[in-house]
């Protein structure tokens, strides 16, 4: 069977009424002849990133934990816990939970289309505005302080001297020092837009890529930790593969997926760019884990030093686990609910062993104070998925 395309171009100068008719009779042709949607999935530029898309890190629940599963993570850090004290601007440097500032910039953001729309979509995705969105992301763990490139605080300024007694307002300015970023996170970004036409109908294809380097601002160290790495999504990662199907005539759009619809490109590419960024909180979240102290046990339940102060989140799942001298000793697993400054800690599953079952039977039914001599901590395992599902 002939398809569709050469009904209506093999007479120059058929009339507009015999071109719908051949294209009406040559889609009923297709319909019934069950051909099905190609997706043509090989593409020609070598600047399209690669075709495996990054996904979200998500932390196992604290129920799907077996015995085996219950190991301290890696990138732990308890060492200087005791000389934590919370206080925002003045956190001793030997604290591990010291939220470090960080700057955001964007470099490179290079577009690949031969589309004039795709690439005026492309181009409303701004280095300026991909900052901003990638601020809020981070800005919602409470694991950073993130110093914003957002100019709205100068305007806010400018107003506040219009309505507030200046002089009241110049002393508050004076004891207000803008955050010296510890870090830099320097992202660089290929967008690409592509299209290809099968028997029966296209398909476009849209690539995000970005690559992550964290920075010391004052040495220009490329810091290998955290390492966040490269990032790769598809249009179809934020959008079904039908979505993206569309029908030509004449080598002119005709139906399905409008690819010369500015609006319709931009929203797929911010719904992409999102993406990106919900991945790389999930990234930074598994390098740079949360921690507390164990103060107390009592059945299934611990409490914690820290709650939501030292990022720790809704339905965390956490390892607790014995150090001492450098040695580390699992105990068990627990869901996480955090309050301002502190946590409950409801334990899911003791790790069958003998210093768990020591602390199970001396907390059983009665409150079991950890002694002073002795250093129980819990660690994060990772992004809960909790906050994928209400936050993200």
């Amino acid at each position: 069977m002939k398809n569709f395309e050469p009904l209506v171009t093999k007479h120059k100068f058929q009339t507009p009424l015999k071109v719908c008719a051949s294209f009406c009779i040559s889609l009923f042709m297709l319909a019934c002849s069950g051909v099905d949607v190609k997706y043509p999935e090989k593409t020609t530029n070598n600047l399209v990133p690669n075709n495996v898309s990054s996904t979200i890190t998500v932390a196992r629940s604290a129920y799907k934990f077996e015995d085996k599963d219950i190991q301290v993570p890696s990138n732990f850090d308890t060492q200087g816990l005791n000389s934590c004290n919370f206080s925002i601007d003045n956190e001793s440097s030997t604290c591990p939970l010291k939220k470090k500032n960080v700057r955001i910039y964007f470099g490179d953001n290079r577009i690949v289309t031969t589309n004039e729309q795709e690439r005026n979509a492309m181009e409303q995705l701004t280095n300026d505005r991909l900052g901003l969105m990638l601020e809020n992301q981070l800005a919602g763990v409470n694991r950073f302080r993130i110093v914003t490139r957002d100019t709205i605080t100068e305007t806010e300024q400018t107003q506040q001297f219009m309505e507030q007694d200046a002089m009241e307002l110049a002393q508050v300015i004076a004891n207000k020092k803008v955050l010296r970023p510890d870090y830099l996170i320097k992202l660089d970004t290929i967008k690409t837009a592509e299209r290809f036409y099968a028997e029966y109908n296209g398909v476009a294809q849209y690539n995000v890529e970005m690559t992550t380097s964290v920075i010391d601002p004052f040495t220009k160290e490329k810091l290998a930790y955290p390492n966040i790495g490269k990032i790769r999504v598809k249009g179809t990662d934020v959008r079904d593969k039908e979505f993206f199907v569309y029908t030509e005539v004449n080598n002119r759009y005709y139906t399905g997926f409008n690819y010369n619809d500015l609006e319709n490109i931009s929203a797929v590419f911010s719904g992409m760019a999102s993406k990106s960024f919900d991945i790389l909180l999930s990234r930074l979240l598994t390098e740079m884990p949360s921690s507390a102290q164990v103060l107390a046990f009592r059945n299934d339940q611990a409490t914690l030093d820290r709650g939501r102060n030292a990022g720790i989140l809704n339905k965390e799942t956490m390892i607790l686990f014995r150090y001492e001298m450098g040695f580390v000793e699992p105990i068990a697993v627990a869901e996480v609910k955090p309050s301002k400054n502190s946590s409950i800690a409801h334990i899911i599953r003791w790790k069958n062993s003998d210093e768990a079952d020591k602390l199970k039977k001396a907390s059983a039914n009665t409150i079991f104070r950890v002694p002073n001599e002795q250093k129980i901590f819990a660690v994060s395992v990772g992004l809960p998925e909790d906050f994928v599902t209400t936050r993200l």
